[in-house]
């Protein structure tokens, strides 16, 4: 997703009035990954020259429960704050399962969790060396996806840069090689960022994906019972629904929450994963919609695909890409890609970072795909 933003002087200063006119957030806009923008405990927030750089540690509590958010992790209002030093690698944080509504399910600051269980480490496409592998069943990734039974809801917010038409492509790519069963969504933005919608989305997608996907843009009622309609048909049937949520998750929470109104036999805490690998894309949802997701799905926060880490490494700027770009041209996808170069150019940047979701719900980890290269080696 499109990780830069840049405020004017006069905005800025907007927004550093409002958080020094209210004491209780006027040092804790919360930045993780040092674009500029952050997290003040109920809402995105902008990092001022006046913060300090130390907002990080702060643990904030916007509800006075007692738990609070430290910017990387669930914390406990009063515990001194632990640090991790720029070369050692923080461990996943799943320790404290907090339940505000006290229904049994809570969250960890990775992912759903039920009250009471033993905290786990999020899962991960690739097996831990020197562990036991564990064996899927028939036609099952190590997510716990079966390809037969299961639905993949692919969500493209196509605001506000163009990253997205690269993923649309690849994602094709990996739903035709595996076999997917698959309902595609674009224009799946969230409240803060429908202003930045990209027009000239709509038609990359017909060039990619034909007339098979939905138009959350100009047609988002209709999305959404479409959405509703095949994700009720697919848990009816005994298979669970995966989302790789490319965009904040607005329209997501509002399709939960229709099936939870509408087919209340359905566990959807259990049975739909809705997967998502952005920071930017959580702090462009509306909170309201990011709570109901978390609460209502089994919702796992993976690496973010804009850096090298656990995840597939899908997005270059203009250098080392030329060998992907001519083996796409030349491929079976070449109509594919030259309406995505067209639309973002390879030599500004080739990005399809969103694709590490759908290779995290099919359970193909870093040992087979690395980078853009292995990538094209495993599905042209």
């Amino acid at each position: 997703m499109y990780r830069k933003k840049v405020a004017s002087g006069i905005f800025a200063g907007i927004v550093s009035a409002v958080l020094w006119a209210n004491p209780a957030f006027s040092q804790v806009c919360v930045d993780t990954d040092g674009d500029g923008w952050g997290w003040d405990g109920s809402g995105s927030c902008l990092i001022v020259e006046e913060q300090s750089v130390a907002t990080s540690a702060a643990c904030v509590d916007p509800d006075g429960d007692g738990y609070g958010w430290d910017g990387q992790a669930t914390c406990l209002i009063g515990q001194s704050v632990q640090t991790t030093s720029p070369t050692q690698q923080a461990e996943p944080v799943a320790a404290t399962c907090i339940d505000p509504d006290g229904d049994g399910w809570g969250w960890n600051g990775v992912e759903s969790c039920l009250v009471g269980a033993t905290p786990q480490a999020p899962a991960t496409a690739t097996p831990v060396v020197n562990q036991p592998t564990v064996t899927p069943q028939a036609d099952e990734s190590l997510s716990g996806f079966n390809r037969q039974r299961d639905l993949v809801a692919i969500h493209f917010d196509h605001a506000p840069d163009r990253d997205d038409g690269h993923a649309a492509v690849a994602s094709l790519m990996v739903t035709q090689k595996l076999g997917l069963n698959v309902q595609v969504v674009a224009g799946t933005y969230g409240e803060y960022s429908r202003d930045r919608y990209v027009p000239a989305s709509e038609s990359l997608m017909a060039s990619v994906w034909g007339s098979n996907w939905l138009n959350a843009h100009s047609n988002r009622e209709a999305s959404i019972g479409a959405a509703v309609n095949r994700w009720a048909s697919v848990l009816a049937s005994g298979g669970d629904v995966w989302v790789a949520e490319g965009g904040p998750s607005d329209f997501t929470a509002e399709v939960v929450r229709r099936i939870n109104v509408q087919h209340t036999e359905f566990n959807t805490r259990n049975r739909i994963h809705v997967i998502q690998h952005s920071g930017w894309n959580e702090d462009h949802a509306l909170a309201s919609a990011l709570a109901y997701v978390r609460n209502n799905t089994r919702y796992l926060q993976i690496d973010d695909g804009n850096h090298p880490n656990a995840t597939a490494d899908l997005r270059f700027e203009s250098h080392n890409n030329g060998a992907f770009v001519s083996r796409a041209l030349s491929s079976n996808y070449s109509s594919e890609w030259g309406v995505a170069f067209a639309y973002l150019s390879p030599s500004e940047k080739l990005d399809f970072s969103d694709a590490v979701e759908l290779l995290y719900i099919v359970g193909i980890g870093t040992n087979e795909i690395a980078n853009v290269n292995q990538f094209g080696d495993y599905f042209f």
